[in-house]
């Protein structure tokens, strides 16, 4: 890596400090969908050439995607969207360079975990992150160590707060967030992640009961009071998005998703949000790719 991204955004802590101003472009789970990458990219850079200050913040997952059996297309399957080939070695090596000259984030998803004292995932291989180490090969530790720096959550003044997976668990506040650690994971059954503090929950955690959120909430504020609501992925909603009460919403902006139910937040930064049904299709919830 050339320089370091920038750390005023959060790189190398367990939480990024989202500026209170700008454009937020909010994507998760790509799992090596480089077209859905490109995508967004294209986005980030409309919105830059417009002067709306834009910060791309990816909620995780950017690599591990369906290869195998499933990169010849007849064996491809209805649930896994519309079909791509996994390039999670071009992504990851892309959105490295790309961070280093533009205003972006990634936050830890359970499968860059894998990479960095993690469980082995094994969704499509038996070890996904030995497969894309050993495309990786010179450049693994570079990348492994690129990985190390992802936050575990992004905080943001006008009420919201992202993390990867559902906010079944949380620590104190912001503080305690900090003291986290991403290692010693490696030896644990993915089916205990689950209750392995906050951050195997935070990765792993599909659902959350609504006090668990408002807990998350009140405890992730970056000042007096409580957060409006939390973004997050992980889950595969075929729709696009799901709000869950006023506090949850579950955006899928690639994997699993046909590419006309893709969706990505554009939040302003300087607004004041007060729950998810602050956030509307057409202006806060957009297509990835509109018809």
């Amino acid at each position: 890596m050339g320089r370091m991204p920038d750390a005023s955004i959060g790189w190398g802590r367990k939480v990024a400090r989202l500026p209170d101003h700008g454009v937020l472009l909010v994507a998760t789970d790509l799992q090596g969908n480089f077209e859905d990458y490109e995508a967004l990219k294209a986005i980030y850079r409309r919105e830059e050439k417009a002067g709306n200050e834009p910060i791309l913040l990816l909620c995780g997952d950017l690599v591990h995607g369906p290869g195998g059996h499933y990169a010849d297309p007849a064996n491809w399957p209805d649930f896994l969207g519309t079909f791509y080939r996994d390039r999670s070695r071009e992504l990851i090596l892309d959105y490295e360079r790309f961070a280093d000259n533009a205003r972006t984030v990634a936050l830890l998803g359970n499968h860059e975990h894998a990479h960095i004292g993690g469980p082995i995932v094994s969704k499509f291989h038996p070890d996904e992150a030995a497969v894309l180490d050993a495309e990786l090969a010179d450049d693994a530790p570079r990348i492994q160590a690129f990985i190390a720096t992802f936050p575990l959550i992004a905080v943001a003044k006008c009420g919201a707060t992202f993390v990867h997976g559902a906010p079944r668990a949380t620590e104190k506040d912001l503080d305690a967030f900090e003291a986290l650690d991403y290692d010693g994971f490696e030896q644990v059954d993915i089916g205990s992640m689950y209750e392995r503090g906050t951050v195997g929950s935070l990765l792993w955690a599909r659902c959350a009961e609504p006090e668990h959120a408002r807990e998350f909430l009140r405890a992730t504020r970056p000042g007096e009071g409580s957060n409006a609501f939390v973004a997050f992925g992980h889950d595969v909603v075929r729709e696009g998005y799901e709000k869950i009460g006023a506090e949850q919403i579950c955006v899928s902006t690639s994997f699993g998703c046909d590419d006309e139910n893709k969706v990505y937040l554009r939040l302003d930064l300087a607004a004041e949000y007060t729950s998810v049904h602050d956030l509307k299709p057409g202006r806060e919830i957009l297509p990835l790719y509109p018809g």
